[in-house]
């Protein structure tokens, strides 16, 4: 499972949000990881990392976290950091499904 980062932007309701997703592809002495990044664009994020037991489990939490944000209407586009500063608009991607 890759890394997936996800925006709704909605100028109309002054919504500016991002999601950010990550197998972390490693086992821990515990399990499984997956960290989620979330928050307004710009502002500060919240942070959350689950350890799953298998990496079955990690996997369906991933795509169930992938299917709510397409429900919510995200987008999977390029993080700022990759972006051209020619062009600041995001790029929307395909939405993948692991």
């Amino acid at each position: 499972m890759p890394s997936i980062y996800l925006e709704k932007v909605v100028p109309e309701s002054n919504m500016r949000r991002f999601y950010f997703i990550s197998d972390e592809h490693q086992t821990t002495f515990v399990g499984y990881p997956v960290t989620i990044i979330f928050g307004r664009i710009s502002e500060r994020a919240t942070f959350v990392t689950k350890v799953f037991p298998t990496e079955d489990r990690a996997r369906r939490y991933f795509n169930r976290q992938m299917r709510i944000r397409q429900r919510h209407r995200y987008a999977v586009v390029k993080p700022p950091y990759l972006r051209d500063k020619a062009n600041e608009k995001p790029i929307q991607l395909g939405f993948p499904m692991y």
